[in-house]
């Protein structure tokens, strides 16, 4: 027993830590509505009407609306336990041999992620459609896993599993995800000629089933059309170019902004493809990112492609908007920041309504400095682990999930909430990238050292901020 709970000591402080966090969160934003959507109807005539009139989301929206109406203390406890769980899984996928120092470590890089996001549309509706859907994903994939690390698995995983599986297909990002890698570890059984996993096909299968009941469901095209004319009455004009355009400026930009994650990746990817190269203008390129990115995270200079206040209605009728970010830098943790900032569509009419000739320096550059951070973080990822491409689909998987919200009128008033699958795949290889370097002795045991302590810096620091702004902005008080 004492063996168990200090082999998984990292696991319950961070669910402590969750916890204490939850405590502090308040009842606010669409909760408020989905509390009373029982009051007056039944759950298969709200269901019903969801499908035909706004979403496909019928797993999660059920969960909701009862949840909302239940005591607070359900969903937080609930929420600790599951969002635990899918931490708990996503580092044991990497964390193969498992090593609690590893452990350690991929429990604080979960404590750098801002999860004060969740809140953005309420505590209960975000987390059921975004932070849920990630765990149980992670749950979903439980037999993949074990077949990976040679461990057995008993029918009531299985069962859990697929349950997990049709929650986690229920939502756009994740089902495409959820898919996307089962398709490919089916693949990789048959190229390999390795016996294929029932469970692997059968998922595959679901999550294919989900993805077309999305694609088909009445409720998402009426939804689409009504969030176009309200949030952003200029999509409809957007050709794929715009939308390519939006979907990965605003992805990098959320990314920079937030500050720690993506940096902490690309500077650790960097330095692992200079120890491991012998090539020394790969090792110029690698330094050259290092530059890079520091420049672009302490100059911010992603600042005119932040996330944009959910408050705006109408984003077509700006060309200057509010923002607001809280968290640009530590100093100013505490505080709103809000300021003034050019409109993204002012760059993308050069696009639609002037052509190609009226582009500037802005519009150009920060497609370049996006591009090229997507095309040399998957150059130094193949250079990191030439034998297996796995890291780059995960690399990809997460970028995609966050790509294609560009295509989504609702591209600004979702916020930083859409990009949590893309965080915590950056987390994923973060954990893996250490991994490797301490398995292979690539760095000397003081270096070893400062990289644990900058990690509890790191991880301590955004807890607290993290709680500060749950706590001021979202709290019960």
């Amino acid at each position: 027993m004492n063996y168990n709970i200090k082999k998984y000591s990292p696991f319950i402080l961070f669910a402590v830590l969750m916890l204490i966090l939850h405590l502090i969160m308040g009842f606010n934003g669409d909760d408020i509505k989905y509390a009373k959507v029982l009051s007056n109807q039944t759950l298969v005539d709200y269901l019903h009407y969801r499908y035909y009139n706004w979403s496909s989301r019928l797993i999660i929206d059920g969960i909701l609306v009862i949840l909302a109406r239940l005591d607070m203390i359900v969903w937080k406890l609930l929420d600790v336990i599951i969002y635990t769980v899918g931490v708990y899984y996503i580092i044991k996928l990497v964390n193969k041999n498992y090593s609690k120092k590893i452990a350690y470590l991929g429990v604080l890089l979960f404590l750098m992620y801002p999860f004060y996001e969740m809140a953005s549309a309420g505590w209960i509706s975000t987390t059921l459609n975004y932070s849920w859907c990630f765990a149980f994903g992670m749950i979903s994939f439980i037999p993949l896993i074990y077949e990976a690390h040679g461990e057995k698995v008993n029918k009531y995983i299985y069962i859990i599993s697929f349950l997990a599986l049709l929650y986690a297909t229920n939502q756009e990002q994740s089902g495409a995800l959820v898919f996307g890698f089962n398709l490919l570890y089916l693949l990789n059984s048959i190229i390999n000629k390795k016996s294929i996993n029932k469970f692997n096909l059968m998922a595959t299968a679901v999550a294919l089933i989900s993805l077309i009941f999305i694609l088909t469901a009445p409720g998402n095209s009426i939804r689409f059309a009504h969030e176009a004319a309200f949030w952003y009455p200029e999509f409809v004009n957007f050709t794929i170019i715009e939308k390519s355009y939006l979907g990965i400026v605003t992805t990098f930009g959320t990314l920079i902004e937030q500050k720690i994650i993506f940096p902490l990746f690309y500077i650790i990817l960097s330095v692992y493809a200079i120890i491991k190269s012998n090539n020394k203008y790969l090792k110029y390129f690698c330094y050259f990112n290092i530059f890079l990115i520091l420049f672009i995270t302490i100059f911010n200079a992603f600042i005119d492609i932040s996330i944009l206040d959910s408050s705006v209605k109408s984003l077509g009728s700006f060309s200057n908007v509010i923002k607001s970010s809280p968290l640009i830098v530590i100093p100013k943790m505490f505080k709103q920041i809000v300021g003034a900032t050019p409109y993204i569509t002012e760059t993308l009419k050069l696009f639609t309504y002037e052509g190609v000739p009226a582009l500037n320096i802005n519009s150009i550059s920060v497609v370049i400095i996006s591009l090229y951070l997507l095309i040399s973080s998957c150059i130094m990822l193949v250079k990191a682990f030439p034998k297996n491409l796995f890291p780059v689909f995960i690399f990809l998987g997460g970028f995609i999930s966050r790509f294609i919200v560009g295509f989504s009128p609702v591209v600004f008033p979702s916020g930083a909430r859409v990009t949590i699958f893309f965080y915590f795949a950056l987390i994923a290889l973060i954990l893996m990238i250490v991994k490797k370097l301490y398995d292979e002795n690539a760095i000397p045991t003081k270096w070893q050292s400062i990289l644990e302590k900058t990690f509890l810096i790191l991880g301590i620091l955004n807890y607290l901020i993290v709680f500060a702004i749950s706590f001021i902005k979202y709290g019960i008080f």
